[in-house]
């Protein structure tokens, strides 16, 4: 394919296909502001996600092509679709899906396929196998991986992609919805209130959360900080009726935006969480982090002692003596980790991302 190019040798613009299971606000602005660059995009995704109801998703079609589905397209739909698009390259979330799959297998030495993934090592069966058969079932399909962070690069890694092959920073937060400046001391530690965002089901480790906060507020020195919850989920009722707990239901952005600032730290204690994006979003409202080691996002966005503290997976008393010491942080230390938060949030924003996405596809096509 014949491709324009600048005065710099630079590709002009780059056509990308996104197939995805669930397109959410952050995504929406990082793929506007790839079409800030030029580039033109296809987005082929559900119409819902469970638990995640998210405003405005008809609104992707004001800047991208897209088809909704109800049930996923077959392989010959999908395959007329890219036809016409002629993408310069797909991405595909997770590798499942067999019109997906076909979708890609179809636009083998046509375009750039790129898988992309937050999944993480643990080994079990299911991943072995993908890795002893990658030549048959991965490598086939996708000729580069895109990941949020180094657990998920390590998988990547382990499913045979080379360091080549691996995209880094796949994953970002609406920094446009969430920052609203620095936090002064007396703000911040006036709130007195943990904040836990996400699907109240199991690998959220909502119980650990419930007995944890149950246990610090029981035992505290001082006055108990409240516990606000923003989610659903089927164990919401793990949490109902808990002194200082509030439950709000699914919050849509600007929302949750508006509890992070009336909070003054934001706990994520989940037993596995692949990435964890709340996490971004949180350290760009400048949040103090209490974050399991469980949260995929844990390495790139908690360093302990500067911006919070990393607790067990898993472990009540932990988390629970985690909440008593931030609590009982003096104002002044509370406001230098809410810093080291928006400083590590800082590395990745929309136009970043975009950026990178953009060169990395760049770099890779022939002109």
């Amino acid at each position: 394919m014949h491709r324009l190019v600048d005065a710099d040798g630079r590709i002009d613009h780059v056509r990308i296909a996104f197939l995805l299971f669930g397109v959410t606000a952050n995504q929406d602005a990082c793929y506007r502001k790839l079409t800030e660059l030029g580039d033109e995009l296809l987005l082929v995704f559900p119409e819902s996600m469970q638990d995640m109801h998210f405003d405005g998703g008809a609104e992707f079609g004001d800047y991208a092509q897209t088809l909704v589905w109800k049930q996923m397209p077959d392989a010959a739909t999908l395959t007329r679709l890219m036809d016409s698009f002629a993408p310069d390259a797909m991405v595909m979330s997770s590798w499942v899906g067999d019109g997906y799959r076909k979708a890609m297998a179809a636009q083998r030495g046509r375009a750039l396929r790129i898988l992309f993934t937050s999944n993480v090592w643990r080994a079990t069966p299911k991943q072995w196998l993908g890795r002893a058969a990658h030549r048959f079932y991965i490598d086939p399909l996708y000729d580069c991986a895109y990941v949020a962070g180094d657990r998920s690069e390590w998988f990547a890694r382990r499913l045979g992609f080379s360091a080549g092959d691996i995209i880094r920073g796949s994953q970002s937060a609406n920094v446009v919805t969430f920052d609203r400046g620095p936090r002064g001391p007396s703000e911040l530690a006036s709130r007195r209130r943990f904040l836990f965002s996400g699907r109240l089901v199991e690998h959220k480790a909502v119980p650990v959360l419930a007995e944890a906060y149950d246990r610090y507020r029981r035992t505290t020195t001082g006055e108990p900080w409240d516990l606000s919850v923003a989610g659903t989920g089927p164990l919401a009722s793990v949490l109902e009726g808990i002194d200082g707990v509030k439950l709000h239901g699914f919050l849509q952005p600007h929302e949750l935006s508006d509890a992070m600032h009336e909070s003054s730290c934001f706990i994520l204690p989940s037993i596995l969480d692949y990435y964890g994006l709340v996490v971004h979003e949180s350290a760009t409202a400048g949040l103090p982090l209490l974050c399991s080691d469980g949260v995929g996002a844990v390495p790139s966005l908690l360093q302990d002692g500067f911006n919070g503290w990393t607790v067990a997976a898993g472990n009540v008393a932990s988390l629970a003596s985690a909440m008593e010491r931030m609590a009982n942080l003096p104002e002044e230390r509370l406001a230098a980790m809410s810093e080291g938060s928006r400083a590590l949030a800082s590395r990745l924003n929309p136009t970043i991302w975009a950026r990178n996405l953009h060169e990395e596809i760049e770099r890779r096509l022939p002109v």
